[in-house]
This record gives C-alpha cells, sequence and structure tokens, in this order.
C-alpha cells in the first residue's frame, strides 16, 4: 500500500499527484459506516503521513472515484439519512433531529430529545453539527476544560498534541462520570489547540472523532491558540453535556 504525503484540500478530502481522496472522516461525512466502508470499500488506497505532527497516527484514504462509485450503488445513502432524521427521498430537508435515550427514571424509560441540527443553507461540517438543542427543563453540566494531565497532575505527551488529545479525552470521560454523564450525551464542544498548523488540528480532531463525541454528531468549535494554561500544554476541550436521569453520579469530591 502507498505511503506518502497527501495534502488536506477540504473536509475529509485529500490531493496527492492530481488525484483525489477521501478519509474515513470524510466517509463518515457523506454517510458511510465502519462496516459498509469495510464491505464496499475493503484496504484503503493510501496512508497519508504528515511528519510535521509527531505521533500523529496514519490517515486511511479511498480513491474518489471508488467513493464514487460505490455509493452509485445506493448502498450508503440510505443509511446516511436514517442518521440525520431524514426519509428517504428527502434529503434536501432542513434541520437533521436525533433522539438520545437510555434515560432511565426507576424502572420506567424516558427518552430525552436531543435536536442535532445540520443547516441545508450551510457546507456540510465534517462529523459534527451545526448546533444542538435540548427540551426545556433537560438538566446540563458546563464542564470545565479537560486537559492532558494524569492523576498525579503530570503532563501527559510533551511535544505531542495526539498523545494529549488521547489524555484530554480519557479525562473528559471521568468529568462526565463525576456527574452521571457520558461522551454520547455531550451537546457541544471547544477543543483548543496550541497551534497555527491545520494538519496539527486536523490530527487532534481524529481523536475527538475516533473517541465517540462525533456520534451524534456533537456541535464543536476547534481552533488553533497561542497558547494554554499549564507549562507544555497543547491540547485543551469544554463541554456542555446532557445529564440523563436515574443515572448515578460517581464520587465527587467536595
Amino acid at each position: 500500500m502507498p505511503q506518502g504525503e497527501a495534502v488536506l484540500v477540504g473536509c475529509g478530502m485529500h490531493e496527492e499527484d492530481g488525484r483525489r481522496y477521501v478519509s474515513l472522516a470524510g466517509l463518515r461525512l457523506r454517510g458511510w459506516t465502519g462496516d459498509s466502508v469495510r464491505r464496499l470499500l475493503g484496504a484503503p488506497d493510501r496512508l497519508s503521513l504528515d511528519p510535521r505532527v509527531r505521533g500523529a497516527p496514519q490517515v486511511r484514504l479511498y480513491r474518489l472515484e471508488r467513493v464514487e462509485a460505490a455509493e452509485r450503488s445506493n448502498e450508503v445513502r440510505p443509511w446516511a439519512e436514517s442518521r440525520s432524521g431524514l426519509t428517504p427521498g428527502n434529503s434536501d430537508a432542513g434541520a437533521a433531529v436525533g433522539l438520545d435515550d437510555r434515560q432511565v427514571a426507576g424502572d420506567r424509560p424516558r427518552r430525552v430529545m436531543i435536536q442535532r441540527v445540520t443547516s441545508p443553507a450551510l457546507f456540510p461540517p465534517p462529523t459534527y453539527s451545526h448546533a444542538s438543542v435540548v427540551e426545556a427543563g433537560t438538566r446540563l453540566a458546563f464542564l470545565a476544560g479537560s486537559v492532558p494531565l494524569d492523576a498525579d497532575g503530570e503532563l501527559v505527551g510533551a511535544g505531542d498534541p495526539v498523545r494529549q488529545a488521547e489524555q484530554v479525552i480519557a479525562n473528559l470521560r471521568e468529568q462526565l462520570r463525576a456527574v452521571g454523564s457520558d461522551l454520547e450525551h455531550v451537546l457541544v464542544t471547544d477543543v483548543y489547540v496550541v497551534s497555527g498548523e491545520p494538519a496539527v488540528l486536523s490530527a487532534v480532531w481524529e481523536v475527538v472523532e475516533a473517541s465517540g463525541l462525533s456520534v451524534g454528531p456533537h456541535a464543536s468549535t476547534l481552533l488553533g491558540v497561542a497558547c494554554l494554561g499549564y507549562t507544555g500544554q497543547l491540547v485543551e476541550i469544554t463541554a456542555t453535556a446532557v445529564v440523563p436521569e436515574g443515572r448515578e453520579q460517581g464520587a465527587v469530591r467536595p
């Protein structure tokens, strides 16, 4: 399988030697599932490497013409419509609506609506929504920024934004657990990365996407900044989440 450096030219799109490729993030944006990628595309056509991002995972790329040929088989589009809350044949409808459930009060299940909105007037975002809406009375948790420190307060992944992003996600899970929530119930995040390089921000976003935060998907803003609060810190994520009824909260320090 060829390896090299492909240039990011758009949301999930890469270009090299005159050819265009779609990353896994781009495929999910187009409505692909992991199963459909395995069944219809198989192994990636290229592995993209970026020497500017130390420790960044290789990005699996698929030739655009192969992707488009598979999409013409109509095996992908119905899944995209069901995920967005649209009915087949009505893909130009306005807001995409998602239901977030698994809410339990005693023995009585309760479904709470989380509306994930993607405006048809704007460019389709890569694995995030333009807005998230919840009904009145829903309990919300507003989380402080999750940082790449271990339980002893030591920085994890010095100089490595990808490793720091992984630690930030792990810490974010613990913050959510402490209030009785989880990644799936996150409404919105702000992802801060100390870098002016789009490739570095993209590598951190791949970690966010793989974590499960893109399920829904949630609304998010990805920002490159000059510095963050701790010495050597490269990544921080703030979040707002729904707190499902009936969930037991984790141990919370007074």
